[in-house]
């Protein structure tokens, strides 16, 4: 070694020693009294992303501002070094207990138990030595754990959520599946509480995601238990059993103590709310029917009546086909409740579309229908949604059902265009069916299922073709049947009919069609307009009445009719029937078609009254079925104006005796119907009503059968009152009165007994309407002695009185139908005889015509 080099390592070693020696002075100058008494956390830490360790350190010496600094001492050496987490109170000044918070749990620390170190001093740095030191355990990583989700109602519907842990929640929802039904949500170190809006009988589900104090995050989805009843502090209620009862305590974590009321019920169970919940769930399902008395913190008093809720199932047929739907019953002790019903197959699981809900009557009943299931062995499954009571039925067997057909009744179904089709469906080993009318290539298609619910075989689908646009043109016969529309394709304008033609039809069953038919539309016709008319006041408001009256003879066709009578103007035309199904007649007046009753004869230098018809002034009676309408009206309800068209605006006149009119129904060109106007007419007269006996002095016999006759204009059918009453000097007096109708042909009459009248008795008889405003007719008459022969018909002479006066023989008396003929009643007579013949003999006649005269000049004197 050179002399330099020797120089330069002796003053090397020097600055060595030196540099030892001050810093050892420079340490002893700062020492100060060391910390004591460290207090570690006390629970055990997790892992995570925010895990920190506290300490508190205690030291007895103040003033001495030294600084206070903790560390994990990860590798247990008493030192500090670089790669341990630490923290530190630079502002403390000595005395007391400090709380160091804030050491970081690093990711990379295993799990495990480690010191905590703590040193008081003003210079920390790597290779510290510690003073003190206590102990914290460090575990893996651990969310919060979920502990339970409650749904009880205590006057706000809400579900508690509790967790074994703080937690800071960043989203839960409660829902039902799909839905998400939170309404607001608060958080109380690990009890969180969401509000719902009402209370849920379903299932519901709570997902959650929250973090723990340490930042570990968990997520997932859980069940809610449901709890219908709700007790707490003092209070009772009734629980039915099965069902759950919320006990909700005033804190967390509070003791419970359950135990049966009866001396013979030995129940007796202590629990507790738990960590972060208020809420103990008494679960009835399996108790003692008895009352049930909770203890909660010792104190805290409430009880529950548990009760029978009587929950029966009943399955109608244990045997069924798979054409069938499974039904039954159910019922329960309390009435408003909710069911659930659904299908187990024989695996105990759920079958899938059978669920159904049913809420029982006020007598706690309700029916259900299932959907049909594939072949097999089934059990209903009944649950109360309250409760969660739930009761299971005996085994339903369900065998395949025979293959299924569907058919038309008739291969060609005939109608017209605007009328309303019958297509009959028949249906074999099925209920349901999908009928296709038309095809593409025709400009229109329908697709339509029918169900026949009455299990009659068949169902008459009515297709409207007036409006086949709309799917409320289609509907069925039986109310009991029942239809959908699943589709139609066309191109018509809304608002017109189907074009006449061919239309195909097709019913299947399955996935083709079964069978076809045809439905041939044909063009519609105007055809015809005819007069009728019935008597005053006749009751004619449905298609059955307007038959039974033509049957009885009460409703006549004619071209003259007695003012006051019944109006009825019959129209038979062809495709008005979806017309007026779709719509009614004062709508489709003017728009579709007029009808217009106009007079003939209005008389020089007048307008022609036009009558007011409408829904207002007539009865308006649609036989769709046979293409015919009847409109009704008293022309003592209608009026009348002088102008085109009827106008309630203008003056209105009355129909007046001697008015002629022509009716005209016409089916416009500018409506749906028609391309250019159709009509059809019928012309009537309207006359006096009148009456008028056959003679203005009946002879008759003393015999019984002695006939009155007469003729009327007023219309067939009309009830006509005939009285014979005794006059002049006639001993002893007598009244006979006999209820007729006037004939189809204006005659009336009727036989009377004078078997007990006198010779030469005289009378009167009058003839008056029952209803109406015809005037009475009367005559005379006077008693004869009776003919005796009988074998030989006389020829009797009858005055018909009309415009002008005619006389018509007849072999034979008047006869009247059943129903249009009274036999007479006598309502004061003296004496009876009886003659098996009516009438005169000539020699008898010539002896009384003398009798009469001499009586006559006798009483004149």
């Amino acid at each position: 070694m050179t002399a330099n080099k020797q120089v330069r390592a002796v003053l090397l070693a020097a600055l060595m020693v030196f540099s030892v020696f001050a810093g050892s002075i420079a340490f002893t100058g700062t020492a100060a009294a060391a910390a004591s008494s460290p207090d570690v956390t006390t629970t055990p830490v997790d892992k995570g992303p925010s895990a920190t360790v506290a300490v508190d350190v205690t030291d007895d010496t103040s003033g001495d501002s030294p600084g206070l600094h903790a560390w994990i001492d990860v590798n247990g050496d008493g030192y500090y070094n670089a790669s341990e987490p630490s923290a530190s109170d630079t502002s403390y000044t000595g005395g007391d207990t400090v709380s160091i918070t804030g050491i970081s749990v690093y990711s990379n620390i295993s799990a495990g138990t480690y010191n905590v170190s703590a040193v008081e001093t003003g210079s920390f740095a790597v290779g510290t030595q510690e003073d003190v030191h206590d102990t914290v355990e460090i575990t893996a990583a651990n969310p919060a754990d979920f502990s339970s989700a409650i749904h009880f109602d205590d006057g706000t519907p809400k579900v508690e959520v509790a967790f074994d842990e703080d937690v800071t929640v960043n989203e839960m929802n409660v829902t039902d599946g799909e839905t998400n039904l939170s309404q607001s949500v608060s958080v109380s170190s690990g009890q969180v509480n969401v509000t719902l809006s009402q209370v849920y009988t379903d299932d519901l589900e709570v997902t959650y995601d929250v973090t723990d104090s340490s930042g570990n995050t968990a997520t997932a989805t859980e069940d809610v238990t449901f709890a219908p009843v709700y007790v707490a502090n003092e209070s009772n209620n009734t629980a039915y059993q099965g069902s759950n009862v919320a006990l909700v305590a005033s804190a967390v974590d509070t003791d419970v103590e359950v135990e049966g009321a009866d001396d013979d019920n030995n129940y007796q169970f202590s629990g507790s709310t738990g960590p972060n919940s208020q809420v103990f769930v008494f679960d009835t399902d399996g108790k003692t029917l008895d009352t049930y008395q909770f203890t909660v913190g010792g104190a805290q008093k409430a009880q529950v009546d548990v009760r029978d809720l009587g929950l029966e199932l009943t399955v109608d047929d244990l045997n069924i086909t798979t054409k069938d739907g499974i039904e039954g019953s159910v019922s329960a002790n309390a009435g408003d409740r909710t069911v659930d019903v659904v299908a187990l197959d024989d695996d105990g699981d759920e079958v899938e579309d059978t669920e159904t809900t049913v809420t029982l009557n006020g007598q706690g009943e309700a029916d259900f229908n299932l959907s049909s299931v594939d072949a097999g062995e089934y059990t209903i499954e009944a649950t109360d949604a309250f409760t969660g009571v739930t009761l299971e039925s005996d085994t339903v067997t369900v065998s395949k059902a025979k293959d299924s057909t569907g058919d038309f009744a008739s291969s060609v179904i005939n109608e017209q265009v605007g009328d309303v089709a019958e297509i009959t469906v028949t249906l074999d080993g099925t209920d349901t069916g999908t009928v296709t009318i038309g095809d593409y290539s025709l400009g229109y298609s329908a697709n339509v299922t029918v169900e026949d619910d009455n299990d009659d075989g068949e169902v008459v689908l009515l297709f409207n073709s007036y409006a086949p646009k709309k799917t409320s043109s289609f509907d069925v016969d039986d109310s009991d049947d029942e239809y959908t529309v699943e589709d139609i394709t066309t191109d018509i304008p809304s608002g017109e009919t189907l074009d006449a033609g061919d239309y195909d039809l097709e019913v299947a069953t399955g996935g083709d069609a079964d069978n076809v038919a045809t439905l041939v539309l044909e063009d519609r016709s105007t055809d015809s307009v005819a007069t009728w008319t019935a008597p005053t006041g006749a009751d004619l408001t449905e298609t059955e009445d307007v038959y039974d009256a033509i049957e009885n003879e009460n409703l006549t066709q004619t071209d003259s009719l007695a003012n006051g009578d019944v109006v009825v103007t019959q129209v038979s035309a062809t495709g008005l029937e979806g017309a007026f199904d779709a719509s009614n007649f004062d709508a489709l007046s003017g728009t579709q078609f007029n009808l217009t009753v106009e007079q003939t004869n209005p008389g020089p230098n007048r307008d022609a009254k036009v009558l007011g018809i409408n829904s207002s002034s007539a009865t308006i009676i649609a036989d769709g079925d046979n293409d015919t309408y009847f409109i009704v009206y008293d022309l003592d309800d209608v009026s009348a104006s002088r102008t085109d068209y009827y106008d309630n605006t203008s003056t209105l006149y009355e129909v007046e005796d001697d008015d002629a009119f022509n009716a005209t129904f016409t089916v416009l060109e500018d409506g749906d119907l028609a391309e250019d106007d159709e009509s059809a007419s019928d012309e009537f007269e309207v006359v006096t009503p009148e009456l008028e006996l056959d003679q203005d002095e009946f002879a008759v016999g003393n015999a019984a059968e002695q006939s009155l006759s007469g003729t009327a204009t007023v219309a067939p059918g009309t009830e006509l009152t005939i009285r014979v009453t005794s006059d002049g000097d006639t001993q002893p007096r007598f009244l006979k009165t006999a209820s007729v109708y006037v004939q189809a042909d204006g005659t009336f009459s009727s036989a009377f007994d004078f078997s007990e009248q006198n010779l030469n008795d005289t009378f009167e008889v009058t003839a008056s309407v029952d209803s109406g405003t015809a005037a009475d007719a009367t005559a005379d008459g006077i008693v004869g002695e009776a003919m005796e022969t009988t074998t030989a018909a006389e020829t009797t002479t009858t005055e018909e009185s009309t415009e002008t006066t005619t006389t018509e023989e007849s072999t034979e008396e008047p006869t009247e139908t059943a129903t249009a003929t009274e036999e007479p009643t006598e309502e004061a007579t003296e004496e009876t005889t009886e003659s098996s013949t009516p009438g005169f003999g000539v020699v008898v006649a010539l002896v009384a015509l003398v009798a009469a005269a001499l009586l006559a000049v006798r009483r004149d004197n």
